[in-house]
């Protein structure tokens, strides 16, 4: 019989494993980040306001939330069309940005210039309002956790929180890294129209699967 320490090991690593391969595919949520950490304006907080909503959906998927979204269809199509819209905005000023030039790019003292308080606001909608967010670590998550019980249960939703923590500080830290070869206007410019086309393309298919699933209840 193995020591009730021992017993935990295996839940803990499904738990990071499951949550680090949905995670690392790159979504609005890792761009975000990824872009924050490369110009260091409040990548810290970015990545500590990312990671503890991650926490959040985790607890809400493993304790019940997960189970309850997945029965409710209509919901996931409500996730839809917000993310649609909030991605629409980011993606025009990404855009905007890449067209115009980004004036906080290139001016040397490596200060943000970006306000804290929009930086943590802008974190929780690509989080809260992205329903890769919600499926991905709320329901498949929570799905996975029911095989669990007692201690097993709370050292996988332990692993899957150990994915983010690791996850988001670690892009955060290797973008800061990176930053300053990254400095020139040009370089900018390029950034932004990525990130500005993978929130586009992101943005279009949650509409899309919000019309589809609309027209799905309306069959």
């Amino acid at each position: 019989m193995l020591p009730d320490g021992a017993q935990l090991i295996d839940p803990y690593f499904n738990g990071l494993l499951l949550c680090l391969g949905l995670i690392a595919a790159i979504g609005v949520q890792n761009s975000y980040v990824l872009r924050q950490g490369l110009k260091r304006e409040h990548h810290w907080l970015v990545a500590a306001v990312a990671t503890l909503s991650d926490f959040a959906l985790i607890l809400l998927g493993t304790n019940g939330l997960g189970a309850f979204i997945a029965r409710v269809s209509w919901l996931e199509y409500v996730f839809y069309f917000f993310g649609a819209a909030f991605l629409a905005v980011y993606t025009y000023h990404a855009l905007r940005a890449a067209w115009r030039g980004d004036p906080t790019i290139g001016l040397g003292n490596g200060q943000p210039r970006q306000s804290a308080g929009r930086a943590v606001l802008a974190t929780l909608g690509f989080t809260w309002l992205n329903p890769h967010a919600w499926l991905d670590t709320t329901v498949l998550v929570g799905a996975f956790s029911v095989q669990y019980g007692g201690a097993s249960h709370w050292a996988f939703a332990a692993g899957a929180m150990s994915a983010s923590l690791i996850w988001f500080y670690s892009i955060s830290l290797l973008a800061a890294r990176l930053s300053p070869w990254l400095t020139r206007p040009t370089a900018w410019r390029i950034i932004n129209v990525v990130i500005g086309l993978v929130m586009a393309y992101i943005g279009l298919r949650f509409l899309t699967a919000g019309v589809e699933g609309v027209r799905h209840l309306l069959a």
